[in-house]
């Protein structure tokens, strides 16, 4: 019988290259989230304040009964101390609770039969009986009304704090779609739906939780301190004094608190885009056998995250000791030395009392505040992600002289020796490219993968601006037109076509109010007549996201019908034909002139087959272009193009028909 194998724990040498790989790990994910170090930043706090701006009623509201609830919270242990004196006979001045408290007690002694026997003899000091059950009823309505307050109080802080955090999710996710191309090359889709979901979260804590309960917490302790400071000078000042003790284990937290839980945010946020990634992949990783790989990765990710969580959890750990000490040192102060003063008569059983209960009572909000550090912390580290996605330029926008006015009509394009580079690339896409292509000419790109045609669509759409050069447009530079009012002239049918979970014919409209007719003549000119055939209700099947029940020609054919929706004057296909079967390329072959007619149209050829009709066709080579001419000129040259169409068609492409 085989033993069972066991797994040793790993080595020294393996523990140092697994805390090397994990610190390895958190550095580049520190990097790429950008996580700075600033302790407090008030302009943080000043710019998430701004979202309390349009609600001041019911932030004034809940301040205010926050101060209300604070001093109800000090009544109980002024009161008891109030009435052990009166029963001992230590005079103390006339309070208002006496004034209050004394009617209820004559009151009871008069109605209830407990009192009235006191009050008959069997208790020598009847009246002041009366006056401490007088003092018990008015607490008991007491907390009767601070319950209400609390209620009413979270009632409205929710609100406001959920309030808040939908405005401040609106502004981010409407500041990220308005950004441009490179802002998405640069935050992976992980990362932002990060910043609108679990960051704003973290705020909503801040807002709802942390505001309601620190509001009251903090007017308590300061109402307190008053009290105290009335009742006796001397003890409350002795107390106070270790307030600076607590601020310092509060700053030792929050310095190493805060940058714990950046890390933590940052490795959270890291994983989540990492999981979104690969989970959309899967098939892929399936497909080449990644999976061990990526089990690597994600155990890297996971020890990194683990290491925050330690480390964060570590910066607690040191903090609630602290906390406990400070406080049982602060109530063995007051109990030594107001006993000693009660045993010299300078101080009264009830206020010693009193006092025993606030320094027992004062650590609770303390310590209240002192844990939604961390809640703080974690709000704040959030609000600087936040605040950074909000900070953001897009690097395309509408210029100052933009018209407003200015449409897209006739369709004509023009590159006029557009020279461009992407962002952080130290070599050309286009170099020197110049072109026309008039109204309703079919405009054909041609050239190896990286030759610069997805450059070229890209720049017509002005997702970027040429770094030297002119892109025009019905003989206007792009940059003249509203971006709202070029793209809305624009159609663009890629290869990787999205389909979001709805109808088809919301698919197909996109939100535009079209009538059935016209959705479905751009469904039947997009040869999508068999597809919705098999579908069970046709236009109004629901799809599920990203389209998996349909095959990348049948989402191609929504691209195209979508593209058809919007009736652009210049449509863009961008390799739109390249993951579309033999049987569905004979439909678009049919279909492309009604794709086409009356409207300029920019091909990315895939299959050469689709484009033997353009009226010209430029073949492309590291950014420029290097033949250009109709299909049969360009065959005739027996050149670069002809080398292409001859590789075409011995890979099985279709002549065209």
């Amino acid at each position: 019988m085989n033993a069972a194998r066991r797994v040793s724990p790993p080595g020294r040498i393996e523990r140092k290259a697994l805390d090397a790989s994990r610190d390895a790990v958190l550095a580049r994910m520190l990097e790429e989230e950008r996580v700075q170090s600033r302790l407090w930043d008030a302009a943080l706090l000043r710019r998430l304040a701004r979202y309390l701006a349009p609600h001041p009623g019911l932030a004034a509201i809940a301040v205010t009964l926050a101060v209300i609830e604070a001093i109800t919270m000090t009544l109980p242990g002024y009161t008891v101390g109030l009435a052990v004196d009166r029963i001992v006979g230590v005079p103390r001045p006339a309070h208002l609770l006496d004034a209050v408290a004394g009617p209820v007690g004559r009151w009871l002694a008069a109605h209830v039969g407990v009192l009235k026997g006191t009050a008959a003899g069997a208790v020598a000091l009847p009246s002041t009986l009366a006056l401490v059950a007088g003092y018990g009823a008015v607490l008991f309505g007491v907390w009767l009304a601070r319950w209400a307050i609390a209620v009413t109080t979270s009632y409205l802080v929710q609100t406001l704090g959920q309030t808040v955090v939908h405005d401040l999710r609106v502004d981010v996710f409407g500041h990220v779609v308005s950004m441009d191309a490179r802002f998405f090359q640069e935050n992976p889709v992980g990362r932002l739906v990060n910043r609108t979901t679990f960051d704003v979260q973290a705020l909503a804590e801040l807002f709802s939780d942390v505001f309601a309960q620190g509001l009251r917490d903090l007017f308590f302790v300061i109402v307190l301190a008053g009290v105290m400071i009335a009742l006796d000078p001397r003890l409350a000042l002795m107390l106070i004094a270790t307030f600076p003790l607590l601020a310092g284990v509060g700053y030792l937290y929050r310095v190493f608190g805060r940058d714990a839980l950046r890390t933590n945010a940052a490795v959270q946020s890291r994983m989540n885009a990492w999981l979104a990634e690969n989970l959309a992949g899967m098939r892929e990783n399936h497909l080449y056998r990644t999976e061990d790989r990526r089990r690597a990765e994600f155990r890297g990710l996971t020890l990194a995250h683990q290491a925050s969580i330690t480390r964060a959890v570590q910066a607690w750990g040191f903090l609630r000791p602290a906390m406990l000490l400070t406080a049982a040192g602060a109530t063995a102060l007051v109990l030594t030395s107001g006993a000693t003063r009660v045993a010299l008569g300078t101080l009264t059983v009830g206020v010693l009392l009193t006092f025993l209960q606030y320094t027992t009572r004062l650590w609770v909000p303390v310590r209240n505040l002192t844990e939604k550090f961390s809640v703080i912390q974690a709000a704040l580290t959030s609000g600087e992600r936040i605040v950074d996605v909000l900070d953001a330029r897009a690097g395309i926008t509408d210029l100052t002289g933009a018209d407003p006015s200015l449409r897209v009509r006739d369709g004509r394009i023009e590159f006029r020796d557009v020279t461009f580079r992407y962002p952080g690339k130290n070599e050309d896409a286009l170099a020197g490219l110049s072109f026309a292509a008039p109204k309703g000419q079919m405009l054909a790109l041609v050239g190896d993968t990286g030759a610069g045609k997805t450059t070229i669509a890209r720049l017509i759409s002005r997702f970027y601006d040429p770094t030297s050069g002119g892109v025009l447009v019905d003989g206007r530079d792009v940059r003249d037109y509203r971006l709202r009012n070029l793209r809305s002239g624009i159609a663009i049918v890629p290869q990787e076509v999205v389909v979001f979970a709805g109808t088809v014919r919301e698919n197909v409209t996109l939100g535009l109010d079209l009538p059935d007719d016209r959705v479905r003549r751009c469904a039947s000119a997009a040869a999508m007549d068999q597809l919705l055939a098999r579908l069970p209700e046709g236009l109004d099947t629901p799809l599920e996201e990203g389209g998996r029940t349909l095959s990348s020609g049948e989402r191609q054919l929504i691209s195209f019908a979508r593209a058809l929706a919007a009736d652009p004057p210049v449509l863009v296909l961008d390799e739109a034909t390249a993951n579309i079967d033999t049987e569905t390329e004979l439909l678009i072959q049919r279909a492309l002139g009604n794709l086409t007619a009356g409207r300029t149209s920019v091909v990315i050829a895939h299959r050469l087959s689709t484009i033997r009709d353009a009226g010209q066709i430029l073949v492309l080579r590291r950014g420029r272009v290097v033949e250009r001419g109709s299909h049969e000129e360009l065959l005739a040259q027996n050149g670069e193009y002809a080398r292409l169409y001859r590789l075409h068609l011995s890979r099985g492409g279709t002549e065209p028909r």
